[in-house]
């Protein structure tokens, strides 16, 4: 099973994550899932996390996708359709 580092840029200082997930889509889920959870800590502490970043490298350090948080509360799309940013790989590589 393929193992993604998720990297969390937020208003504080979040250390990253290695996971072992199924593929690449599950890997974004995931990382969409967290950023909801992260998104409501953040709103009933008082700070706007539109501004909030994760990034998901895979096990080479190759940055594979970027979830915006802005882009899940962004004007309604299809469910499931949120916008997300996906580098291409080798593009830019994290250690």
């Amino acid at each position: 099973m393929p193992k993604f580092r998720f990297e969390f840029i937020e208003s504080t200082a979040q250390p990253a994550i290695q996971v072992d997930m199924e593929n690449l889509d599950a890997a974004k889920a995931e990382a969409k899932r967290a950023a909801k959870e992260a998104m409501l800590d953040g709103i009933v502490e008082g700070v706007d996390p539109t501004s909030w970043v994760t990034k998901i490298y895979d096990e080479a350090g190759y940055l594979v996708a970027t979830i915006g948080f802005q882009d899940l509360v962004a004007a309604p799309q299809a469910v499931g359709q949120a916008h997300e940013q996906t580098d291409e790989p080798g593009v830019i590589r994290s250690g």
